[in-house]
């Protein structure tokens, strides 16, 4: 593919006159090209009202001389034979736009890309943003878009490289920023996306100001550069190539881009950490939400936890089995007896035949002590409702609530365990999530084999709370699980221990009143939703530490 860049002065008077030179410049290089000799042209961001700064002169010129230089350009697209792509202002209704345009070698407009990130500058002229980062397959190669401020997105050219892209068409209007900083981003880009990048520019007075109409390949390098002068860049380019290197060393040579979406880990990146960042900086005392919204729909079931989530719980607390073939199970029971239609130790049974089961059918509500308290049947509504596994609810949940995971079963080898923990890691977890550990070993092992994982301790819930500080404290949790009769003694030891302090449980805002009291830290709830109506939001205080 050959490519023709074109880099015209800029026009700094910022008149309508000098708007008009520049685009005379823009026209004559393009009349001055033979057909059948490039493949595309790119011109410069706002290529038909170049220079002009007041809004009511851009759109008087936009729609006058700016509008008779787009219509040029698509016949000389036509005459060329070739593709044409300029980013201009203009108005669709109601509504102004940085709009680049793909003008085929018929003359037509085959696709637009509005402008996502916009400088306050542009806010201020009246434009809207777009609203995705967009790629089309044109010619038989795939072409993203990026305009100018969008250069400076690492998360834009990751969807430019989640969708492909074969080249980047940057058009731009960067005229302060350094020459020598604009190559390394447009570079950085290229190497990130694993694609080539045209950007189109102005030429400035200051050569190490603005300009820089460059080509950058997949490896970073540049493989054409106008500096800071006024000229037609010309460039051919295989858009098939792609970069070729090991994956690591001594090991077998793979595609650059390839080998980063194979080892990228979406959930530790922006959109998710700021939700766990909202849910870190919480007020204590918090609520969490046993075995999910447990009132109102079976319990350990995606139901329960997404209403949870609705109901503005704090956190949710599930119980993890491991099935026969090492799957983590959400289900309290060793067996499937209690909550579902069917018969079974979970470690005895498959994930297949696991998820075949219909968890809505069958219901039995626990006391503090576990011990059966109401059995009865669920409503046709939960019919169909089956048991999930653990990542099936981080799936549902995705980071908009903490996670309280009982286990009591290290499963072999501590496989349980380790596998949480690996998860835990890779979703990016750690801050928002922790283990409750039922059992020595279950601690034991999460404390060697991921001791950045945090955890709770519910060993000697039944005896001693004073021997239940020391056991937690030295397995190395952050957290301890109390039920039964606490006292103000026993929480103020574990506070001077540094342990945040749950309590199992209470279903109504009277007794949560009184544990807050004691200095109770988060109250496990089947009914969170009644509880925030009641009030609880008011019982908040400032975060522990």
């Amino acid at each position: 593919m050959k490519i023709v860049i074109l880099q015209p002065p800029y026009p700094t008077e910022g008149t309508m006159d000098s708007a008009g030179e520049c685009i005379r410049w823009m026209q004559d290089k393009l009349e001055a090209l033979k057909p059948g000799e490039q493949d595309l042209v790119l011109l410069p961001e706002y290529a038909n009202v170049p220079g002009i700064a007041d809004r009511e002169s851009m759109r008087q010129f936009a729609v006058g001389r700016g509008a008779d230089f787009v219509r040029a350009i698509t016949t000389e697209a036509g005459r060329l034979e070739c593709t044409i792509v300029p980013a201009i202002v203009v108005q669709s209704e109601s509504r102004w736009f940085n709009r680049t345009l793909l003008i085929d070698s018929n003359g037509d407009i085959v696709f637009t890309y509005d402008k996502v990130h916009l400088t306050d500058a542009e806010r201020d002229l009246g434009l809207s943003p777009g609203t995705e980062p967009r790629v089309i397959e044109h010619a038989g190669f795939r072409l993203g878009f990026a305009t100018c401020f969008d250069l400076y997105f690492p998360e834009h050219f990751e969807t430019l490289a989640a969708l492909q892209a074969d080249i980047v068409l940057c058009p731009s209007y960067q005229r302060s920023e350094s020459a020598q900083r604009i190559r390394l981003i447009a570079q950085a880009r290229a190497l990130d996306t694993g694609a080539y990048l045209a950007r189109s520019a102005y030429s400035m007075a200051d050569a190490t100001r603005g300009g820089c109409s460059l080509i950058a390949a997949p490896t970073g390098d540049v493989l054409a550069d106008a500096d800071g002068k006024s000229c037609v860049l010309i460039t051919e380019l295989d858009p098939a190539a792609k970069f070729i290197k090991p994956a690591s060393h001594g090991q077998p040579a793979v595609e650059h881009r390839t080998l980063i979406e194979s080892h990228r880990m979406p959930s530790a990146y922006r959109e998710r950490r700021e939700r766990v960042r909202h849910l870190t900086v919480a007020q204590f005392p918090r609520l969490c939400a046993h075995r999910g919204l447990s009132i109102c729909c079976p319990e350990n079931t995606l139901p329960a936890f997404a209403a949870a989530v609705a109901a503005g719980a704090d956190e949710i607390e599930l119980d993890l089995k491991l099935s026969s073939d090492g799957v983590p199970v959400v289900c309290h029971d060793e067996t499937v007896d209690r909550t579902t239609n069917g018969h079974g130790r979970i470690s005895e049974m498959t994930w297949d035949d696991i998820r075949k089961l219909d968890a809505g059918v069958r219901h039995a509500r626990h006391d503090a002590g576990d011990r059966l308290r109401e059995a009865m049947k669920w409503s046709e509504t939960w019919r169909g409702t089956r048991i999930p596994r653990f990542e099936e609810v981080l799936e549902v949940v995705d980071g908009r609530i903490g996670l309280n995971i009982h286990i009591n079963d290290a499963g072999p080898d501590g496989r349980l365990v380790k596998m949480v923990c690996d998860i835990l890691r890779k979703e990016a977890l750690l801050d928002i999530a922790y283990i409750a550990g039922g059992t020595e070993p279950v601690l034991r092992t999460a404390r060697e084999y991921a001791p950045e994982v945090p955890c709770a301790s519910l060993l000697g819930q039944r005896g001693d709370i004073f021997r239940q500080i020391e056991l937690a404290r030295e397995f190395d949790c952050q957290r301890i699980q109390m039920l039964g009769d606490v006292t103000e003694s026993h929480i103020r030891r574990a506070h001077d221990e540094g342990l945040i302090c749950n309590y199992f449980w209470s279903d109504d805002i009277t007794g949560a009143r009184e544990y807050i009291r004691k200095g109770i830290d988060v109250i496990l709830t089947n009914c969170a939703h009644t509880l925030i109506a009641d009030g609880f939001d008011a019982l908040r205080r400032t975060p522990i530490g």
